[in-house]
């Protein structure tokens, strides 16, 4: 009895001395990304890279720029930032973080945590072409009004040679479908955004920031009654609200990095 008292008393300091984290021995890995702001001729958009060719991870995927986050980075925003200056050949002066989006564990390994920043007016990009193949920019009104077609993906599990069927005899020997995912595509100036599954990742760090930017849009004009008198705030994904954000955007661009 005194034994196993002692033995707990000393599991009971172990455990509260370190706070619970995610358990990373099954291949998992710190990433950073961020998600950038830029001003353009048609008011705030997304900025995306298109992955080079020459990677061996998923090249042509598009994608946000950002990387594994390494020793030396003394946060997941250093690493954001850090990846972000790499890629896109800016220095950090010129990156404004804004705040941090819910991270992602996704089921190829990284942990990704994203951040949202807004690059300075008029900031020369010089991407390094190692990393990126080409950039381009989505408004911020187009993606708030629309809506991505979704696919569907399937993971399954197959045991290998070395899985001891002697003890688990009904455990199948082909492959089973353990979950599945959802793949976004968007329709943009003639072509599909798209980019397998770097983009599922992509648009599931979007999809929140956007979420984040019609609650804002609709508390901005909540507040000032610009427009529409009443508004169906459990239905913000319906087409009336879209015509909302878009109806914002359009007409008061100069108040949207205002109205957070």
């Amino acid at each position: 009895m005194e034994k196993t008292a002692e033995l707990i008393k000393q599991i009971t300091e172990r455990l509260n001395r370190r706070p619970a984290r995610i358990d990373k021995a099954d291949r998992l890995w710190d990433a950073a990304v961020l998600v950038p702001l830029i001003d353009t001729k048609q008011g705030p958009a997304v900025l995306f890279e298109v992955r080079a060719a020459g990677l061996g991870w998923q090249p042509g995927d598009v994608c946000f720029p950002g990387g594994r986050y390494e020793c030396g980075d003394d946060s997941f925003a250093k690493t954001a930032v850090r990846e972000t200056c790499e890629e896109l050949g800016i220095t950090e002066d010129k990156i404004e973080l804004c705040g941090e989006l819910d991270y992602l564990v996704t089921h190829m390994g990284p942990i990704i945590h994203p951040f949202v920043g807004r690059l300075a007016n008029e900031v020369k990009l010089d991407c390094n072409s190692d990393e990126v193949a080409e950039i381009f920019t989505v408004p911020l009104n187009f993606l708030l009004v629309s809506e991505p077609r979704v696919a569907h993906m399937e993971l399954a599990n197959r045991a290998t040679a070395d899985f001891p069927f002697d003890l688990l005899p009904r455990h199948p020997h082909d492959w089973y479908k353990r979950k599945g995912y959802n793949i976004y595509f968007l329709r943009i100036s003639g072509g599909m955004l798209s980019g397998g599954l770097q983009l599922g990742y992509c648009m599931d760090l979007l999809n929140g920031f956007i979420k984040n930017c019609r609650l804002i849009f609709c508390n901005w004009v909540w507040e000032r009654k610009k427009r529409i008198e009443k508004i169906n705030f459990a239905d913000r994904s319906g087409n009336r609200c879209r015509q909302l954000f878009g109806i914002c955007l359009y007409e008061r661009r100069s108040d949207v990095w205002d109205a957070g």
